[in-house]
């Protein structure tokens, strides 16, 4: 038995560096049908000074042997919970550890090295990122221990193996096969990745750069491959384009998983990872949806091939150096893959949804630091990815796409394999444009929130001038945060000169400055957002948005068009059910309700997917806060403005569809046949459902909804039919169906799926979140306090967040001040302690008392709005 070691000599966070790993030289035995695997790995590195302990990770390994190259003895012994302790008198030099041990394979969780059974074969993948490559491999586990790794699978004859290189050799082993692949490029651990199974590998050709891609699917499922086939190559032609250089790794394959919890995909060296259902799609009818939804996935997975793989942040206080850059780009190479998607309106959707996670006093900085490992598992949110992207998107505004491009390109060849900081990659960028630009990063990354501009102009004989005014963004409900510097802000404002457009840009340095506009007469309208691409919100008077409204309209694109909107919903006080937009700080702010109902005409008017969309936040929104005697005069409304829309739409697609005409049928028929509750539609969705898996996938989960809720003949089928279903997809569609009804036995018969072991609960959770109403809410809050520890029992643990991101946002999720107290008090006595679990509930809570407040001032206007709305009974069918 080892000697008890007091926990005060432990490693708290990271490892000393005592100790340097300069390569691993690793061999593991699998045979999926197991539940553990045998390894042993050679750990070469260099011993800095001398001592008598070299700290490892490593969890749930059963070490049987270990030596040292040189002769000399060595033991490890595990401590704590993920360490392993060296022994021996190590002398300063160039050490070689050699160890052998055996492992788990995870048959519930998706980290680590995890087991999964599709059509009664076992499979084996990984998910190492952030810290579960210590379950496989003993190893230095941080992302600035970055070396080559030379890794050999042993496997049964009947299975291929994939890793992040191509293979150099396959042998017969005592196991069946084995499988040698080439040394890697340096790696942190946590992109190290492989994957074990009877696969099917269909050829996806070269890049232009002569890079070979493949897909590797389950068994049997390589023709639903043929669109990523397609379309793999020509993403990373256009990335190779972007960075002006060639793809960094010999090879890339995209390996689907049929279920992961926690990621959809990760971005392993030559070897991205992915749910079966981003990569597989029916050949015949895959909805645009999922052709842009797995085009979107690969550029962001493959820009992080240069972003995070070549360059490696150096500690995950910058992981938004990987996910935020990733997230930008990504969206970049989408908009040139197809330009009819619309990628300048993604950019504005990843400004907006990064202001929304700004919102929160609780809000994360973008580099937040990292003091406990619950702060990593805590970095993967809204702020590291979207606010990271929006942060992009401004200072490449501020000093110019080229400028900005060519500061990248610097940076990766300065960093090349290595590891970098924030430092870094701005002073590559601030280099690139002749400019320091690290105290203006420096104030949206290093303290959290968001800015909010006001503006009042003042015309005078000496000209016009615009006053600009700056504050942190903290909606109603929000407690008082804490005093910080002002931001230092790229700010483009739009004007109005002798009836024409103008533009200009300034650096706001300080709470209040003031720009001088060039127009002889004072200007009718200003936009403080021009472009839709600043990093901040304005806050607007009523009388300069009726002027934005009426006048400067034609002027504007739609991007700022929508970026107008957004802030006038927020100044309403307005937090849709699910949607959580940001709201202003003080009475003043407040903008008429009635105010942003006159704007969604005019963006219905520009009929693609983004505006429609828009059009459509307010009336579903407000559904939540409609009192039960105006329900009828609420739906009444929503078929009135909506019902000439659906009806051109019709209910199936049709040929010559795109993704917009698409998204948008799909938008409208909700607000119609869902929240209108239109008769005609309903019955048609009815009939069709007697057919559900045959419809085109496109308006399939849709049409399965809204006849499930109306028919309780086809909820029961449901319910019975959901155990057989082998379709993934299909069950996901079923799940949202039995558990969206209205009727609350209805609800709970589905959440009782939960509890059923012949049910796979990774995708029956989804369940707790999509409750359509506050009463069905109420019913599965109640089923998670009746069953909480038999759902944590069986529920993964190691998802980021895991469980507690479920029950935060699930009881979280009403908007009435009588329950706010208890209910914060039961979640933080219960979950609070599980991982990520103090900063979720924090957030989650404080979401709830914004939608408290927002509540109060927005529902009385409702019931005035809704008062001049005449009720009238639906003709029927």
């Amino acid at each position: 038995m080892a000697k008890p070691l007091d926990p005060a000599e432990m490693p708290k966070l990271r490892l000393p560096k005592t100790f340097v790993p300069a390569s691993y030289t690793a061999t593991l035995a699998i045979d999926p049908a197991r539940d553990g695997f045998d390894g042993v790995i050679a750990i070469t590195g260099e011993v800095k000074e001398r001592t008598t302990v070299i700290w490892l990770h490593g969890k749930d390994l059963v070490i049987k042997r270990a030596s040292a190259d040189n002769g000399k003895p060595i033991t490890i012994t595990p401590r704590g919970e993920d360490l392993l302790e060296v022994r021996g008198d190590f002398t300063p030099g160039t050490w070689v550890f050699n160890v052998e041990y055996t492992g788990k394979l995870d048959p519930l969780n998706t980290t680590g090295a995890f087991k999964q059974t599709y059509n009664g074969a076992p499979y084996v993948f990984t998910q190492l990122e952030a810290l579960y490559a210590r379950r496989v491999f003993p190893c230095v586990d941080e992302p600035d221990s970055k070396v080559p790794w030379q890794l050999t699978l042993d496997v049964p004859k009947s299975t291929i193996a994939v890793s992040n290189t191509p293979v150099v050799r396959e042998s017969a082993s005592a196991l069946g096969k084995r499988f040698e692949f080439a040394k890697t490029k340096p790696l942190p651990t946590y992109l190290v990745a492989f994957g074990i199974g009877p696969f099917d590998i269909v050829d996806a050709g070269k890049s232009k750069g002569g890079v070979p891609v493949r897909i590797v699917t389950m068994k049997g499922r390589a023709a639903e491959a043929a669109y990523a086939a397609k379309t793999t190559g020509r993403v990373l032609d256009l990335l190779e384009d972007y960075f002006g250089m060639p793809y960094p790794y010999e090879k890339l394959d995209i390996l689907c998983i049929p279920i992961v919890i926690g990621f959809s995909a990760m971005e392993n060296a030559g070897l991205v990872t992915y749910t079966e259902q981003l990569v597989l799609l029916d050949p015949k009818q895959a909805s645009w949806k999922q052709r842009r939804s797995y085009i979107g996935t690969t550029a962001h997975e493959l820009a992080h091939q240069w972003f995070g793989d070549y360059v490696t942040m150096a500690w995950w206080d910058d992981i938004w150096l990987n996910e935020g850059f990733a997230t930008w780009l990504g969206n970049k190479i989408v908009a040139r893959f197809e330009p009819a998607w619309h990628g300048e309106h993604s950019e504005l959707d990843l400004r907006m949804g990064a202001l929304d996670a700004d919102s929160l006093v609780n809000a994360r900085k973008v580099r937040q630091p990292i003091d406990k490992v619950d702060d990593i598992y805590n970095a993967f949110d809204g702020i590291t990815y979207v606010k990271g992207a929006a942060v992009l998107n401004t200072f490449e505004q501020y000093v110019g796409p080229e400028v900005f491009q060519r500061g990248v390109r610097e940076y990766l060849k300065a960093r090349a394999y290595g590891t970098a900081t924030s430092e870094h990659f701005v002073a590559a960028v601030s280099a690139a444009a002749g400019k320091d630009l690290a105290p203006a990063f420096a104030t949206y990354l290093e303290q959290p929130g968001a800015p909010e501009l006001e503006t009042k102009l003042a015309c005078d004989k000496g000209g016009a001038k615009l006053e600009l005014t700056q504050q942190r963004f903290v909606p109603p409900g929000s407690p008082e945060p804490a005093t910080q510097p002002p931001w230092i802000m790229p700010v483009c404002i739009a004007y109005e000169r002798d009836g024409k457009r103008a533009d200009t840009c300034t650096l706001l340095t300080k709470e209040t400055d003031t720009v001088a506009l060039e127009t002889k007469k004072c200007p009718r309208w200003v936009m403080p957002t021009a472009h839709g691409r600043g990093y901040y919100r304005a806050r607007y008077t009523a009388g300069q948005v009726t002027k934005l409204r009426d006048e400067a309209w034609p002027l504007l694109s739609w991007t700022e068009r929508r970026a107008l909107f957004f802030d006038v919903v927020a100044a309403t006080r307005y937090r849709p059910r699910g949607v959580r937009k940001p709201l202003p700080k003080t009475p003043s702010g407040k903008l008429p309700l009635t105010l942003v109902v006159s704007i969604v005409p005019k963006l219905l008017a520009g009929g693609d997917r983004f505006t429609v969309g828009d059009a459509l936040i307010v009336p579903i929104g407000v559904d939540r806060f409609v009192a039960d005697d105006q329900r009828a005069k609420y739906e009444t409304w929503l078929r009135m403005t909506f019902g000439p829309a659906a009806a051109k739409l019709g209910l199936m697609p049709q040929e010559g569809d795109n993704l917009d005409a698409e998204t948008n049928r799909g938008e409208i028929l909700r607000a119609v046949a869902w929240y209108g509750r239109d008769p005609a539609l309903v019955k048609k969705c009815v009939e069709l459902a007697a057919n559900w898996r045959d419809l085109p996938v496109a308006i399939r989960g849709l049409v399965l909804v809204i006849a499930a809720d109306a028919n309780p003949d086809l909820h029961a089928k449901l319910l019975r039919d959901i155990k057989t279903e082998p379709d993934r997809n299909r069950r996901d569609e079923m799940y949202t169906a039995i558990v969206g009804t209205r009727d609350a036995k209805r609800v709970e018969l589905a959440l009782e799926l939960l509890l059923d072991p012949k049910v796979d609960i990774r995708e029956s959770s989804s369940m707790l979140l999509q409750t359509t109403s506050e009463p069905m809410r109420k019913v599965a809050e109640r089923f998670v306090r009746v069953h909480k520890d038999k759902l944590l029992e069986r529920l993964p643990k190691d998802a980021v967040t895991g469980m507690v991101g479920f029950v935060s946002m699930l009881f979280a999720g009403s908007c009435d001040p009588a329950l706010r107290d208890e209910t914060r008090t039961y979640v933080l006595a219960n979950f609070a302690k599980l991982v990520g679990g103090e900063r979720v509930i924090n957030q989650s809570f404080e979401a709830m008392d914004q939608c408290i407040a927002s509540r109060k001032l927005l529902e009385p206007e409702l019931r005035a709005f809704l008062g001049s709305v005449k009720a009238r009974k639906p003709a029927k069918p």
